[in-house]
């Protein structure tokens, strides 16, 4: 049976959450904040653990939850994530952060628990590529901190003064970062910085979701 640690700010949703994996026989931890997510989950000692995220109720937190779902495969933590259907660039930009599973937040209710069946039948997640099945590339931790402080509105010129490298290097990255999300213009780039600044903007309060 595996360590399951649900993540999810909004207290309805955290109920349906913890009431679909309790009634699946399944025990579980549950965080409204994300400070106590990521101690819980770099601590335990779990052999097979499986993290259970509601990206869509982060708000100012939405930034850092994105770097620890990058950074928790070193703790070979399997990843489940739900977002709002309306975040077509937020599903790309996840799955070359290394989450496991992807489901939208309309279908929680069904797709939850396949989902999470799935997902414990898996001893481990391979993240290489094969012959046979070419898979996405990957994001890497410092390409995703580009990607986080574009939308944060920082410029390529202040980014490489900030980090003491050529504006040509920052560009670099940001190509890297489009050949991962498959972005081809800079419409679509706008609408993917879009995507993570508008839900960083909702439920600015939602660290007091906490004590809901």
């Amino acid at each position: 049976m595996p360590a399951l640690f649900l993540y999810e700010p909004r207290m309805l949703l955290r109920t349906v959450v913890t009431s679909l994996v309790e009634g699946n026989d399944s025990a579980i931890q549950s965080f409204p904040v994300l400070p106590h997510l990521t101690e819980n989950v770099c601590s335990s000692t779990a052999e097979n653990k499986i993290m259970l995220v509601g990206l869509g109720g982060a708000g100012a937190a939405f930034p850092d939850l994105l770097r620890f779902i990058r950074s928790v495969k070193t703790f070979k933590v399997k990843t489940l994530v739900w977002v709002p259907d309306e975040y077509p660039w937020l599903q790309k930009l996840l799955s070359t952060i290394y989450a496991g599973r992807i489901i939208l937040e309309e279908n929680l209710g069904s797709a939850l628990l396949p989902a999470l069946n799935e997902l414990s039948g898996l001893k481990t997640i391979s993240y290489r590529s094969s012959n046979a099945t070419k898979r996405p590339r990957r994001m890497t931790q410092t390409e995703l901190e580009i990607l986080l402080q574009f939308a944060s509105g920082l410029s390529s010129r202040e980014m490489a003064d900030n980090r003491k490298c050529s504006y040509k290097t920052i560009f670099s990255w940001k190509h890297n970062i489009c050949e991962a999300l498959n972005i081809e213009t800079n419409a679509q780039w706008l609408e993917m910085l879009t995507e993570i600044v508008q839900l960083s903007s909702m439920y600015q309060a939602g660290q007091s979701y906490g004590s809901l």
